[in-house]
């Protein structure tokens, strides 16, 4: 439901102004090819007017986010706007790794050598982090009054993570001040580091997501997804050949397959379910290839020896090369999918960035009130310059031709097919069946490149370059150069 204030609200500052759509970008776009430089550059134009700002915000952004209209956020007008928001806000992106990376490292040298001045240390990066998440939250419940599960989940997460380290560096003194229950105090206290570790490098990699490395982070992402798939098979057969090995070892006296039944009658439940846990983590090296045979055929029985070779047909040959198989698909796979992917994240980091900056207006920090650089040159090679021109008022020329993307599992190829009679058009080669897929600056007006026309030189700083890198679009994905 709307919120009765919205109404005292002008319309076009509530986002609700003419929708953003294929044809409004088109519109608001021109592009000149110039083949002699191979450079393609767009220009756009941004302006309402003068005084009423941009068209583009973080309200129509979430609009086509939650329309899932990706094919307009796709288009070169969209994620220009997008990739500039991004190199602002670069910045405090990298501070923000910086300062995670701090903190984990920080965490694993506090395991080896504590004192005081680390857990103040250690309590102040947590306690700003903890604000930051807290301020976060309340913006987004604030302002978009729409708050998603996955967002409860990491919100949750990071409250653990915090929670966990704040335990793992006060505890200690804690339990110091008593020698009660100390065989507990000692299990929690050798248990929390663990946790807070892990928990921080988790953290760490959800924030480098949006780096040139995150492709990497979906990757790993993709192959545990696929490995609890297959876990269904996995778990079981590990189970089953543990407890084979246990029983057919266990009198053998080779470790840590125990004399068990020596044993039994002294121990206690949780050395039992020990002994199960080493056979089964036994097995599960076994399993990757460490089958250390030598033991189980020492023993010169039959029935060891059949196992192991039942065992290492089943689990190492079959079952690890189903495992590799399915990862490498899944890289395949997601090397044609991580653009999307990557994008639908760096939305939502400039709608948050955006948010963040409209509500704590200041001087140092105007994110949502900087004029976005209405021209960009993208060169073959994948580099890009953007900079500051008036809008071309000349007519353009009209389009006679629309761009087609043709997608092949190796390389991409691009095809310019003629539009006069409106006629599906299939190519065939080498007895392969082509989809024409329309690319994004498809239907953007052209305009003729003049001896009078600007060339647009490179002028970006190192800061600039840098920034590009670590959180730009990478274009030449986008538009398939």
């Amino acid at each position: 439901m709307r919120n009765p204030k919205d109404e005292e609200v002008p319309l076009r500052e509530r986002g609700d102004n003419d929708e953003i759509t294929l044809e409004f970008c088109n519109q608001r776009s021109r592009i000149r090819r110039n083949k002699a430089e191979d450079s393609t550059t767009f220009m756009f134009n941004y302006l309402r007017d003068p005084e009423e700002g941009e068209t583009l915000n973080w309200r129509e952004l979430r609009k086509l986010k939650a329309g899932k209209k990706w094919g307009v956020i796709r288009h070169p007008y969209i994620l220009n706007y997008i990739n500039q928001k991004l190199i602002d806000c670069a910045l405090f992106y990298s501070l923000h790794i910086l300062a995670f990376l701090v903190f984990f490292l920080l965490l694993a040298w506090h395991v080896f050598s504590r004192n005081m001045f680390k857990d103040f240390l250690i309590s102040i990066f947590t306690g700003v982090f903890f604000m930051f998440l807290v301020l976060k939250g309340t913006i987004k419940a604030r302002v978009t009054k729409n708050i998603s599960t996955w967002f409860i989940i990491a919100f949750c997460f990071n409250l653990f993570t915090y929670a966990a380290t704040m335990a793992y560096v006060w505890f200690p003194t804690v339990f110091s001040y008593d020698d009660f229950h100390m065989e507990v105090k000692k299990i929690v206290t050798w248990f929390l580091p663990i946790i807070a570790i892990i928990s921080a490098w988790a953290n760490l990699l959800y924030i480098m997501r949006k780096s040139p490395f995150g492709i990497y982070i979906f990757m790993m992402t993709r192959i545990l997804r696929s490995f609890a798939h297959i876990a269904t098979i996995w778990i079981p057969t590990l189970i089953a050949f543990s407890f084979a090995f246990l029983l057919i070892m266990r009198d053998t006296g080779v470790k840590p397959w125990p004399l068990i039944d020596q044993q039994a009658a002294n121990m206690t439940m949780v050395q039992t379910m020990l002994v199960i846990l080493q056979a089964v983590t036994k097995t599960s090296t076994m399993m990757i290839g460490e089958v250390d045979a030598n033991d189980i055929l020492d023993t010169n029985q039959w029935i060891p020896s059949i196992l192991v070779l039942v065992f290492e047909i089943i689990t190492v040959i079959l079952l690890m090369n189903l495992m590799v198989s399915l990862a490498v698909g899944d890289v395949t796979y997601l090397k044609n999918t991580a653009q999307d992917k990557i994008l639908k994240i760096k939305v939502n980091f400039v709608i948050e960035a955006l948010q963040l900056s409209e509500q704590f207006q200041n001087n140092l920090f105007r994110l949502h009130t900087n004029l976005t650089p209405n021209v960009l040159v993208i060169m073959d090679d994948g580099s890009y310059i953007s900079t500051f021109d008036e809008f071309p008022r000349v007519a353009p020329v009209a389009v006679s031709d629309e761009a087609f993307k043709i997608s092949f599992m190796e390389s991409g190829m691009r095809l310019r097919i003629k539009t006069t009679s409106g006629k599906v058009k299939t190519a065939t080669v080498s007895r392969c069946d082509i989809e024409c897929i329309e690319s994004t600056e498809s239907g953007i007006p052209v305009i003729m490149s003049t001896p009078d026309s600007r060339v647009y030189e490179n002028e970006d700083t190192y800061w600039t370059g840098f920034a590009k890198w670590l959180i730009g679009l990478d274009w030449a994905g986008y538009l398939d150069i």
